[in-house]
């Protein structure tokens, strides 16, 4: 009897010729009886058994040298395992060096998988794309003047909707402005400030520190205190928590005492939950951005974000508003997108997914749904200098497109 995570074809191609099968009640372990490996268990059930048990013919059996925690695996998994056919490889004692190799490689593919973010697929969004009106994308091309401050308008609508959300003083940022998604209010807030040293948490969005340590001075404020010449970045929900850093009001109260300005970045906004601040009581909060590419499938072409500014900043990005020299096309689409999706809708459509699949791959749900964390010890690869390893799940929970 063979099981389907046994097949010949699951097993790494350049060892299949050497496999044969033998029934589990033939194999022989020795004492040793390792704990169930709840990572590799996973591995085997979302790709097969890939390597092969390797035994050695001894007068008391057919002993495995090489593969202890996956048979331990593969009996947690599969009932009844005594009649089940297992690929073996026969060799010498010397475990085969190369199985360490593709241990190694098998390791990176499934790590690989789950680095960055990005908006989880979503049939419905799909079919939201495929029907837009190009009569309509013509007519803002060519008539449309405001199609800019009717994204703002919506934008700002929509945000302050969410049920699972509550973000308040937003109203005391009178300026607000149509961004290439938030990282032109990244470039705005480093050119209006390129004389400060720049500071941001371990873990936080990876487009500042790639951009700072070139052109800018920079410290991780985990390193250093706040200074009075500094300028201060910050997620909220923060990068690689999900949810508000536990030090964020912290910080917030320094920058305030020292008139640091600082930028809050609500990039995650779209996916979260559980978001309770007021953004009214932090005056030293220059400029607030959010965006729409981690909400909705394929978004992020778009580049379609909005900044909250206190004052009229003459930078960059209001000049461009000013002169209507935006992304109209951005501007149309995704204001149509917002009229068409509520504000909480990736949480509400993809969070019994996202929890179901985290049971079942022993995982830790984040408050944000596109992503989960691993339990200790385990994705370190992930790390991103923080005491978690976050894991974005979005093409495991999404839609199959």
């Amino acid at each position: 009897m063979k099981s389907e995570l046994l097949l010949i074809d699951n097993i790494f191609e350049e060892v299949r010729d050497r496999v044969v099968y033998i029934k589990f009640k033939h194999l022989t372990m020795s004492e040793y009886k390792p704990e169930i490996d709840l990572y590799l268990r996973r591995l085997i059930l979302e790709h097969g058994l890939k390597e092969p048990i390797y035994i050695h013919s001894e007068k008391s059996g057919l002993e495995v040298t090489d593969g202890y925690k996956r048979l331990i695996c593969l009996k947690d998994i599969i009932p009844n395992i005594d009649e089940v056919e297992i690929p073996c490889i026969v060799s010498t004692k010397d475990i085969n060096i190369d199985v360490k190799k593709r241990e190694k490689e098998l390791y990176k593919m499934d790590t690989d998988k789950f680095r960055g973010g990005r908006a989880i697929p979503d049939l419905q969004v799909k079919w939201f794309w495929e029907n837009i009106n190009t009569t309509e994308v013509s007519d803002i091309l060519t008539y449309n003047k405001n199609i800019g401050k009717i994204f703002t308008n919506t934008f700002d609508k929509w945000i302050g909707s969410s049920k699972l959300n509550n973000i308040k003083g937003l109203d005391k940022y009178e300026h607000k402005s149509f961004t290439a998604g938030t990282s032109q209010a990244f470039d705005s807030f480093w050119m209006r400030h390129h004389d400060r040293k720049f500071k941001c948490f371990e873990g936080e969005f990876f487009y500042h520190k790639a951009n700072w340590k070139k052109f800018h001075k920079w410290e991780y404020i985990n390193n250093e205190d706040i200074q009075v010449n500094d300028a201060v970045v910050i997620s909220y929900p923060f990068s690689d928590f999900c949810k508000e850093h536990p030090r964020m009001k912290v910080i917030l109260d320094e920058c305030e005492e020292l008139k640091v300005p600082v930028l809050i970045d609500c990039a995650y906004y779209v996916i979260a939950k559980d978001l309770d601040f007021d953004f009214s009581d932090y005056t030293c909060v220059e400029d607030i951005t959010f965006s729409l590419s981690k909400g909705f499938y394929q978004a992020n072409k778009l580049r379609a974000g909005i900044r909250y500014s206190r004052y009229f900043r003459d930078d960059n990005i209001d000049i461009m508003n000013e002169w209507n020299q935006i992304n109209h096309l951005g501007a149309y689409l995704g204001t149509k997108l917002l009229n068409e999706f509520p504000p909480d809708y990736a949480m509400n459509r993809f969070k019994d997914i996202q929890l179901e699949y985290c049971e079942e791959h022993n995982l830790i749900p984040a408050d944000c749904v596109p992503f989960a964390f691993g339990q200790t010890g385990e994705y370190n690869d992930l790390n991103r200098g923080t005491e978690v390893n976050r894991l974005c799940i979005a093409d495991q929970i999404g839609d199959k497109l």
